[in-house]
């Protein structure tokens, strides 16, 4: 009797290099979805929904430490620090930082994303570094090292399935002493749709990687929706986030978890402050 696919695709894995050569390449397919999903109209969408890129300029200028909202309060300097936003999407943060003199360079998937965030920057009179990459192909040639912060928010981890392949990227990014600032969806948010993001639920302690709509498509009508690209998901556990901080160099100095914008009740969002091994 023959072997099915997965079987012999299983015993295929046992193989340390077809293993790595297979996850290559299945990154490589889930990181083109994503940029696809990325650009779908993104341009338009942030006009619709942010302003044209000299009305949100102008919304940055008026009180550029109240756009960050909450995570002001992490950082402990603005003037002149080295910023790596990651997935930065439209610069709706990274253009605040630079407004309270940080040096930001964003790095994300969406040229359609750079557009906007360049235009915006241009607009409220800063200059921001973009790089259109993807995150786990960063230059570290050029970046290695380099930032003195690491920031990230809104909810990027679950496009990334290796968390501990893209720890050790936060992690060489920064300069020894530096910090991470990571913002992302609570771990609740897998077995409950507390944020409203119409998203699957599964078991909280699922390791499967899952397809789902990106952020946007529920704010298109159904047509359109059925159009948009799908993304490849994997949502992790509390522990696997603090393990994978700590078990790539960090030092973890807080956890703290936010209430879901839905129910107050709920944790909704989590941040992590880390430094790097000086």
């Amino acid at each position: 009797m023959g072997h099915t696919y997965k079987e012999v695709l299983a015993e295929k894995m046992k193989d340390p290099d077809f293993k790595a050569e297979w996850e290559a390449l299945e990154s490589e397919d889930y990181s083109r979805q994503h940029k696809e999903a990325w650009e779908f109209d993104a341009y338009d969408f942030w006009v619709r929904t942010a302003g044209t890129p000299e009305e949100r300029a102008s919304k940055d200028k008026e009180n550029p430490q109240k756009m960050l909202k909450q995570y002001a309060d992490y950082f402990d300097s603005f003037e002149g620090i080295k910023v790596a936003n990651i997935c930065g999407s439209c610069g709706k943060k990274a253009i605040p930082l630079a407004l309270l003199g940080a040096d930001v360079t964003v790095f994300d998937i969406s040229e359609a994303n750079r557009k906007y965030a360049v235009e915006t920057a241009e607009a409220a009179g800063v200059k921001i570094g973009y790089e259109v990459c993807d995150i786990m192909k960063i230059d570290m040639s050029k970046y290695s090292g380099y930032f003195d912060v690491v920031f990230m928010e809104g909810g990027i981890l679950h496009y990334f399935h290796d968390i501990d392949a893209f720890m050790s990227v936060m992690n060489g990014l920064l300069k020894p002493g530096g910090k991470m600032i990571y913002s992302d969806f609570h771990p609740f948010t897998k077995i409950s749709d507390i944020l409203g993001l119409q998203q699957p639920t599964m078991s909280y302690f699922s390791t499967d990687i899952f397809e789902g709509e990106m952020a946007h498509a529920r704010f298109y009508d159904d047509e359109i929706r059925k159009q948009i690209p799908k993304c490849h998901y994997r949502k992790y556990t509390i522990s696997e986030i603090i393990n994978s901080i700590i078990g790539s160099g960090f030092t973890l100095e807080r956890f703290d978890e936010h209430p879901s914008w839905e129910n107050e009740k709920l944790p909704g969002e989590f941040t992590a402050i880390a430094r790097k091994k000086a």
